[in-house]
Formats: C-alpha cells, structure tokens, sequence
C-alpha cells in the first residue's frame, strides 16, 4: 500500500512492524479515531482482517483465534470506553499467557484531563495485566519518529512472546485528518519508500527458558529417591501435542501416575494417565494413599476433589512448574516453583535420570481409572437418563479424531474433567480457565474454531452462551 497521510503512514509503520514480528490476524471493532490502523490493517498484506462490532465480543474472538495458532492477534478499537470493553479479555489473555497485542486509538495528548467527547485517560488502562504498555508518539512527517514507532513495536512483540507471554497494549493518539485523505503525499511516499527499503523479516520466536540447575538437582535427587511420586498436568500444561509428549515420557520413564486435567493438554495419552480421578479420589482408601514427591505442572486443577487430595496431602515435597503467570498456588503449599516451560522442564529432568522403579501409587491409580471407566461406559449404554453429565459424556465420545471441543466454564467444564478420557483421539480440549469466567464463550469458541480450520464443539450452559 502507499500511505497517503501522516496518521496513515504512521499506523502503517506500525501494523508492519506488528506482522513482521508474527502477526497474521487483526480483528477490528469499528470506530472513527481508529480509522487509520483499520485501513493499515485491511490494506496490509499477509495480514487477515475481522470486523466484530461489539468490543467485547471481539476481544474474546480474538483470544480465540491466539490460542488456537499461537502467534499475535492484533486488536483495534477507538477512543474512550471501546477499549474498557476489551478489558475483560486481556484479564483471561493476562491469566493464561494469550499473545495480544491491544491497540486503542486515542485522542491527541493535549486533549486528556480536558473533558473532550470520548476522551478518557488510556495510558496504562489495563494495568498489571499487560506485559508491557506504550504511547505511541503522535504522527509526525520525520523518519525518526517513524522508528520510534517501529521500536516500540518490537519491544511490544518481545514481551508478547518472551518468557512471560502475555497481552501487551499500545495506546495510539491520532489527530484529523482520520479518514485516508491525501495530505502532504510527496513527503509521505519517500518517507514510506525509505522505510520499506530498511525493512527486514525479523519474527521473534518464543523464548523457551530452561530451569536452571540448581533447581533441576533437588528435584533430581528427591525424584529419584521417591516410592510414591504422582504428576499433576494442570490447565494450560501444554498447548500442542509436541509440548505434551515430554510430560506424557517423563511420567512413563519414572513409572509415575499422571493426573491430567482435561484443559490440560495432556490427557490424550494412555497410560500412565490416569483420567478419572474425580470419581476415585471420593473413595478414602484411594484418598489417603499419600505422595512423598509431586511434580505439579501448568495451573491450579479444575477438580475439587483433586485440589482437596493436594490439600490434604500437602506435607508431600511439591515442585510447581510452569510461566510466572502461574506461579500463584491459592493451597499455599510449601515447595519450590520453578519458572519453565513445563515441556521443557520435563525434558531435561528425563535426560538426568536413570532407571526408575514405578511409584506406589501407579498401580491402585490406574485400576480405579480403569474400574471408573467400565462403570461409565456400563451406564451410557444401559441408562435412558438425559441428565447433562451424561447427554455431555455422550457429545464428547461421539466425536472423531481431531476435533476442537470448548469447555464452557462451571458444569460443562467438570463435567469433562470428570467424565471424558480423550486417551487416543488428538482432540485439543479448551476453556476460559485463567480466570474461570463466562463472558465471551461464544466468540471465545468461534476464535478457535476459525484460526484453526477443525470442527468445533461448544459445551456451554444457557448463561455462558448469552453471554456471546
């Protein structure tokens, strides 16, 4: 595209730089002040573009569309409380590490604190919950302002998809002309040529922060001295079968039984995951059969009865693993967290260990998964109940390989927790489980569904669905 006005150069300056860094969609809520970055967004090329007319509804569509390929989704609105709309999105994006890169279009700086129409102070509106927030500089007919824009967008992509990643925000005042009138188009085209032929693809990939060894030799030690170890694969443990399997081989090395929340995304193997711990940890015979060593991989367990066995157990030494974002433990267990891809984690405790007898707990683990499991499948097929477990239970074995399946939050996400083993089938399970809420299921689940091409089933009750 060529650029035909200062605020148009300058959004250009920055949707490129944006995409060069991974971006590939942009979903637009429609607004006068943002005119110029949703016209650089349409006219860029590569780049996918989606307009959803509610705020919040958008915001979700597009953590939707992050986690389902991974890479930064662009998110423009316009001035004032279009981008408090988007807050509710980047709490869950904040929570479960989505990569958003938020851009809200503003009104000049001179015109805050002044009660301008549609003008409320935007700088820093989503607080904590960024990993990093800029002004944008105001436009300016100057190459250097130009790679000022460029370098803060950079520095907003490494933070995006470094060790911590997460949504970030760019605040973007623009002043008239809005629309893509012609202003000053000589100085605008070499401006633009003199950029373009500086630019270079430079995507950033993730960084993938290894745990450092003196914290792998005291899990080393303990792991290998250990007679009744347990592994907990938390929500958010991986987010692709490659980040699944170095979990899935640890456990099967060390003969220890794996607990795999359904949002896990681990639950797909076979044994030693044990998928129906719901129902066997109520048994007190199964319930007090303690751990001396746990691995707790990704976030805090979607199951009760789970938590409660952590709980109650919580003298076990614990290592928790996992991004900052999940270093919170609401049990306040005594132990060491250690900052790391959980993948990773379990890789490089696999290549320090040697031969391994299985944990006490293995055997009783999988026989009462197993007994769960034929007792399931007994009721499915000799009951004519319609409850919602079972009408749930019933969806979910239906379906084929590879599909995507939503998990509303509330019921329809313990329910899967408790009642499906997705062992065999690459299903990736998802849910709204960094903050549990349920505003935004359906364009949380139409995100997913659209960025990754596969069919997509939604389990939802009747409030998360209105809640659109």
């Amino acid at each position: 595209m060529n650029p035909v006005n200062v605020n148009l150069l300058h959004a250009s300056v920055l949707i490129g730089e944006l995409a060069k860094y991974g971006a590939r969609r942009a979903v637009i809520s429609p607004g006068s002040r943002s005119a110029p970055l949703a016209v650089a967004a349409h006219s860029f090329p590569g780049l996918k573009t989606y307009t959803i007319l509610d705020e919040r509804s958008a915001a979700f569509f597009a953590l939707g569309l992050s986690k389902a390929d991974g890479k930064p989704v662009i998110l423009i609105c316009t001035s004032g409380t279009a981008a408090a709309n988007y807050f509710p999105a980047v709490i869950e994006a904040s929570r479960w590490g989505v990569l958003l890169v938020v851009l809200t279009a503003d009104r000049p700086a001179a015109l805050r604190q002044t009660g301008a129409p549609q003008t409320i102070d935007q700088t820093h509106l989503y607080g904590n919950f960024v990993r990093f927030f800029a002004d944008v500089p105001e436009a300016k007919l100057d190459i250097e302002r130009c790679r000022a824009v460029q370098s803060i967008a950079a520095e907003a992509c490494a933070a995006a998809t470094g060790s911590n990643p997460g949504p970030v925000h760019l605040n973007v005042p623009l002043d008239e002309p809005l629309a893509p009138i012609p202003e000053s188009a000589t100085e605008v085209k070499r401006l633009w040529t003199a950029l373009r032929d500086e630019a270079t693809e430079r995507p950033a990939p993730r960084i993938e922060t290894e745990p450092p060894e003196g914290a792998m030799r005291p899990v080393r030690q303990l792991v290998t001295e250990s007679l009744c170890g347990l592994i907990v694969a938390g929500p958010g443990a991986a987010s692709s079968f490659e980040e699944a399997e170095p979990i899935f081989h640890l456990a099967r090395k060390l003969g220890w039984p794996l607990l795999a929340d359904v949002v896990s995304g681990v639950r797909l193997f076979d044994e030693p995951v044990a998928p129906f711990y719901d129902f066997f940890l109520r048994t007190e015979e199964l319930a007090a059969l303690a751990p001396d060593v746990v691995l707790h991989l990704g976030g805090f367990p979607t199951s009760k009865m789970l938590a409660q066995y952590l709980d109650r157990h919580r003298a076990a030494q614990t290592f928790r693993i996992g991004r900052s974002f999940q270093a919170g433990d609401p049990l306040f267990r005594e132990g060491m967290f250690i900052e790391s891809s959980p993948a990773i984690f379990c890789r490089e405790l696999a290549k320090r260990l040697g031969p391994s007898r299985d944990s006490l707990l293995l055997e009783p683990f999988q026989r009462a998964s197993r007994l769960v499991s034929e007792e399931l499948e007994h009721v499915t097929r000799e009951s004519n109940d319609d409850c919602e477990a079972l009408v749930t239970l019933a969806a979910l074995n239906a379906l084929k390989e590879e599909w995507n399946i939503v998990l509303a939050s509330s019921l329809p996400v313990r329910y899967g927790d408790a009642l499906f083993a997705t062992q065999g089938r690459l299903h990736r399970v998802y849910g709204l489980r960094g903050v549990n809420g349920i505003d935004g299921t359906l364009s949380h689940a139409a995100g997913i569904a659209t960025a990754s091409g596969r069919p997509t089933l939604l389990v939802t009750g009747d409030l998360a669905l209105v809640t659109i």
